[in-house]
């Protein structure tokens, strides 16, 4: 059984579609952000355990000798970085959320043939 969507809701129901989307893509992206600051939040707990040794760090296809404390700097800015992005993501996800809540009640009501 299939419901009659009135044409002022098709618009709508193709908005939806596009936050459903944009929901979508930006929950991959924070998953994949997450996985990362996992990672990288390892890598950091490794470097500080280790005493005098060579520290080394891959750029590209090669490795490359770097000082320690230099590789937990530069190291640490990438996790600012990347949960300063991961806050952004959010956000967005939060609003994303919120305008599909929206504009599905919107849709019902007209569904319904409310004003």
């Amino acid at each position: 059984m299939a419901i009659d969507v009135p044409k002022e809701a098709e618009q709508d129901v193709i908005k939806l579609q596009q936050y459903q989307q944009q929901f979508q893509m930006l929950n991959m992206q924070k998953q994949n952000l997450q996985s990362q600051l996992i990672e990288m939040e390892h890598s950091m707990g490794e470097l500080k355990k280790l005493g005098n040794q060579e520290t080394y760090e891959i750029v590209g296809t090669i490795m490359i000798k770097k000082d320690k404390e230099e590789l937990i700097t530069s190291l640490a800015e990438k996790i600012q970085s990347s949960e300063l992005r991961d806050s952004v993501i959010s956000k967005q996800i939060d609003k994303i959320s919120q305008k599909m809540t929206e504009t599905q009640a919107k849709i019902m009501k007209m569904i319904k043939g409310e004003k």
